[in-house]
């Protein structure tokens, strides 16, 4: 984390698993892809400094190539250590509801 404002997605993929979830790159686009192992036909996308620097989108993709963009992370001010929180926050909100609906 040293060196940027902003977490990294080296960061992201230091962190432990959320509910049984754990982080990936996705070695063709670079995107950062929550995982459980097994294939459920859907993707939970949440990259750090994705769409510019300061914010992560997270999105979840099928394999149908439907997609829904659930939020986009924005972190002003925050320090580093209120923007992983923030993020585990949302990610775990997010994969509470994927797991529901499956």
């Amino acid at each position: 984390m040293e060196g940027f404002k902003y977490i990294q997605v080296q960061d992201v993929l230091a962190m432990e698993s959320i509910r049984g979830y754990y982080p990936t790159l996705d070695s063709m686009s670079g995107c950062l892809e929550w995982t459980s192992g097994e294939d459920m036909g859907k993707y939970l996308y949440a990259t750090p400094n994705w769409e510019g620097e300061g914010q992560c989108p997270v999105s979840i993709y099928t394999e149908e190539g439907d997609y829904r963009d659930i939020v986009v992370l924005k972190w002003g001010d925050m320090t580093q250590k209120e923007q992983l929180n923030k993020y585990r926050v949302v990610v775990e909100e997010v994969i509470s509801t994927f797991t529901e609906n499956n």
